[in-house]
C-alpha cells in the first residue's frame, strides 16, 4: 500500500512532465501510441490537473512498479485473499445480470479536485453496505489519496463489509471497483490484494500499447477492466486494446467541464459501426452483446438514469448526489433503475402533488462567496435581486461574479438549456410537466435573477448581459409576463399571500382555489411568498404564511415553491408536513442583508433534504 500523502514528496513541473514522458515512451513515442493523448507532440504543452495527478501517481509508484518480484508478492497477496473471502466477480457479468434495470455504480468519494471535500468522516465499509443493500450492484471507490484523501484502506473496508453482508443473507455481494489513476501492473496487483474485482483504465492519460498491456494483464488475474473514455478519438483506443465494459466519462477530465451528451455520442458510434452493446438485449433471451456501455459523471437523478437507459447504457456510476445525501437508500430508490418505477413516476394523474421537495433557492446572494457556499450545501437555485427596494439587491456586476462561480462549480460554460415542454390540457398539468423539466435542469446549481416591476425589456437585457439562468417575477407584472419568450429563459411567478386580508379572512381552501383559478401556464413554477397588507416592496417580510395554501394548492395537482420566513429552525416542519415542490430562503440564513452566515445555510440546506428525505418515506 502508498504511503500517506502527507508523507508524500511534492514534485516539481520538471519532474511532472519527465515522468510523463517516460510513461509515454521516451524518444521512441510516436503518434501511434499517443496520438490520442492530449498535448502529445506541443513542446509548450502546459500539464492538465489529470496529467498532473497522472504524472504524480507514477513518481510515487515508480520503485515499486519497476520490480516484478514486488508485483508477484500483490498476486500471492491476492490469491490468498480470494481464497479466505470468495472469487472475483466480472464486472460485465454483474452488470448484464441487472438488465432490464440499470446497474448502479455507486462511488465511495471523500473529496474531488473541483468540488473539495465531500464527505471525508464516513466510513467506506459502512456506506457500501448501504448502497449495496439499496440496490447498487458495483461499489466504486475512490482510492488517490492527494486529490480524493481515498486509500486502499477504503477499498478493502468496503469489500470485506459487503462480502460479510452477502454472507449473511443480507443482500447479494456487489463488484469492487478501484477507481485511481491506474499506470501500472503493480496497480491492479495491489488492487487485487486488496479486494477489487476490478479496475478503472483511463484512455486519456495511457499510450495505446500500454493499455493492451494493462487490459491483458487484468485479465490474466480474472479482472475485467472497466475502460474510460471521454472523446471519440479515444474510443478507437479502447477498442482496439479490447475494452468489453467501456465508460464514458461525461467530464473532460482536462478542463472539468461536464456535457451529459458524452455517452450518447458514444453509444450513436457504437451503433454506427454494428457493435453490439445495448442493455435490453441482456435479458431479450439471446445471446448477450460481447461489449457493455456505461455512463461514469454528471449523473443524480431518475431523469439522467432514463436518459442513459434510452440510449442503451447499462449501468450508471452516481458518486457526489450519493455521498452528501441524509439517506443514501432513498436517494437509490430515486433513481428509479427499474424502468417500471420511472414510468410509474412520470405519470399524472389528475391528483394531488407527492412527489416531495425538489429544490432548494437560496436567494439574495449578493457575492460569489456565499453562492459557493450554497451551492457545496447542494442549493438547486441561487438568487440574485435586481429589485430596487431590496436591502440585497445587487449590481450587474456582482452578479456576473456569481454566475461565474456558479457555473465554475457546475463544471459549464454556458447557460442551462431547458427542455421543451408540451403545453397540452389545463395549465395545472402544464405546470406539473414543467416543474419536472426544472427538477431535471437543476441537477446543476441554476442562478436566478429576481425582478420586481421592471420594463420587460430591461429584464431581457439584464438576462443577456448577465447570464442568468432563470427569472423570477416578483411585482404586478401579470401571470403572462412570466413566459419565457419575454426574456429567453424560463420565469418563476410569485404569487403573494397577503398577511391581514387573505390569509386569514378566508379558508386555506378558499385562497388556494384562488390560486389555482388564477394561473397559467406561462411560468415555469409557481412560488408562494409572504405579504403584509398594504406593504408595496413584497417579499423579505421574514413572516410565513398560513403553509395549509401551499397544502391545499398541491392538493389541486399544482406544485409550489414556498418562500416566507423559513429558517433552519421550521425548515423540517415545512417541508415534513407541505412537502412542497421547492423551498425558498433569505433572511434566514442571513448575518445581516444581503451577507449570508454559512452554518445556517448549510443548516438549511441540510435540515430541508434530510426532510425531504425523511418524507418520501411510503410513498
Amino acid at each position: 500500500m502508498a504511503a500517506s500523502a502527507s508523507a508524500r514528496p511534492e514534485y516539481t513541473p520538471a519532474q511532472l512532465s519527465s515522468a510523463l514522458e517516460g510513461y509515454y515512451g521516451g524518444p521512441a513515442a510516436s503518434a501511434a501510441t499517443c496520438g490520442h493523448i492530449h498535448g502529445f507532440g506541443d513542446p509548450d504543452h502546459e500539464l492538465s490537473v489529470l496529467q498532473r495527478i497522472t504524472a504524480t501517481t507514477i513518481l510515487d509508484y515508480a520503485s515499486r512498479s519497476s520490480d516484478p518480484s514486488a508485483v508477484d508478492g500483490l498476486l500471492e497477496g491476492s490469491r490468498r485473499f480470494r481464497a479466505e473471502h470468495g472469487p472475483v466477480l466480472s464486472l460485465r457479468d454483474v452488470v448484464q445480470a441487472r438488465s432490464p434495470c440499470m446497474a448502479l455504480a455507486a462511488e465511495f468519494k471523500r473529496a474531488s479536485p473541483s468540488k473539495g471535500d465531500i464527505a471525508p468522516h464516513l466510513d467506506a465499509g459502512d456506506q457500501a453496505v448501504a448502497y449495496s443493500a439499496a440496490g447498487a450492484c458495483v461499489i466504486s471507490v475512490l482510492t488517490e489519496e492527494r486529490w480524493f484523501k481515498g486509500s486502499l484502506a477504503d477499498l478493502t473496508c468496503a469489500r470485506l463489509k459487503t462480502t460479510a453482508a452477502a454472507s449473511s443473507g443480507q443482500t447479494a455481494r456487489p463488484a469492487i471497483l478501484r477507481k485511481d489513476f491506474i499506470t501500472s501492473k503493480y496497480q491492479i496487483a495491489e488492487a487485487a490484494a486488496g479486494g477489487a474485482d476490478t479496475v478503472l483504465l483511463i484512455v486519456a492519460t495511457t499510450p495505446s500499447n500500454v493499455l493492451k498491456e494493462l487490459i491483458d494483464f487484468a485479465r490474466s488475474i480474472g479482472m475485467e477492466p472497466l475502460v474510460e473514455v471521454h472523446a471519440l478519438v479515444e474510443l478507437d483506443v479502447a477498442l482496439s486494446a479490447g475494452a468489453r465494459v467501456l465508460g464514458v466519462n461525461n467530464r473532460n477530465l482536462h478542463t472539468f467541464k461536464l456535457d451529459l451528451s458524452q455517452t450518447e455520442k458514444v453509444a450513436e458510434e457504437l451503433a454506427r459501426r454494428g457493435l453490439a452493446f445495448h442493455h435490453d438485449k441482456c435479458c431479450s433471451g439471446e445471446s448477450k452483446p460481447d461489449m457493455t456501455l456505461c455512463a461514469l459523471s454528471g449523473m443524480s437523478n431518475s431523469h439522467d438514469v432514463q436518459r442513459y437507459r434510452t440510449a442503451g447504457v447499462g449501468m450508471c456510476l452516481i458518486g457526489e448526489s450519493l455521498m452528501r445525501a441524509s439517506d443514501p437508500s432513498l436517494a437509490i430508490r430515486g433513481l428509479c433503475l427499474d424502468p417500471k418505477d420511472y414510468a410509474s413516476s412520470q405519470s399524472v394523474s389528475g391528483g394531488a402533488y407527492t412527489a416531495g421537495t425538489k429544490v432548494v433557492k437560496v436567494c439574495g446572494i449578493t457575492n460569489a462567496e456565499d453562492a459557493l457556499v450554497a451551492c457545496r450545501s447542494g442549493a438547486s437555485l441561487i438568487g440574485v435581486i435586481f429589485a430596487e427596494k431590496s436591502k440585497r439587491k445587487v449590481t450587474a456586476e456582482q452578479a456576473k461574479d456569481i454566475v461565474a462561480a456558479v457555473r465554475r462549480f457546475g463544471e459549464r460554460d454556458d447557460r442551462v438549456k431547458f427542455e421543451e415542454v408540451a403545453e397540452n390540457g389545463s395549465a395545472v398539468t402544464a405546470l406539473i410537466a414543467k416543474s419536472r423539466a426544472l427538477e431535471r435542469a437543476s441537477r446543476v446549481p441554476l442562478v436566478v435573477g429576481v425582478f420586481q416591476n421592471h420594463p420587460l425589456d430591461v429584464v431581457r437585457r439584464t438576462v443577456e448581459e448577465c447570464g442568468l439562468d432563470m427569472v423570477q417575477l416578483h411585482g404586478s407584472e401579470g401571470m403572462e409576463a412570466a413566459n419565457s419568450s419575454n426574456f429567453g429563459v424560463p420565469a418563476l411567478r410569485v404569487m403573494d399571500i397577503e398577511l391581514g386580508n387573505d390569509g386569514e379572512s378566508r379558508s386555506s381552501e378558499d385562497v388556494a382555489s384562488g390560486i389555482v383559478g388564477k394561473v397559467t401556464s406561462d411560468p415555469i413554477a409557481i412560488l408562494l411568498d409572504t405579504s403584509i397588507k398594504g406593504d408595496k416592496t413584497g417579499g423579505g417580510t421574514g413572516k410565513t404564511f398560513d403553509w395549509g395554501i401551499a397544502e391545499a394548492v398541491q392538493s389541486r395537482g399544482l406544485p409550489v415553491i414556498i418562500a416566507g420566513g423559513l429558517t433552519p429552525g421550521n425548515i423540517d416542519e415545512a417541508v415534513s408536513k407541505i412537502r412542497p415542490f421547492g423551498v425558498d430562503v433569505a433572511g434566514g440564513v442571513e448575518a445581516s442583508p444581503g451577507t449570508k452566515d454559512h452554518e445556517k445555510v448549510r443548516n438549511f440546506v441540510g435540515g430541508a433534504m434530510s426532510a425531504a428525505a425523511e418524507a418520501m418515506k411510503g410513498f
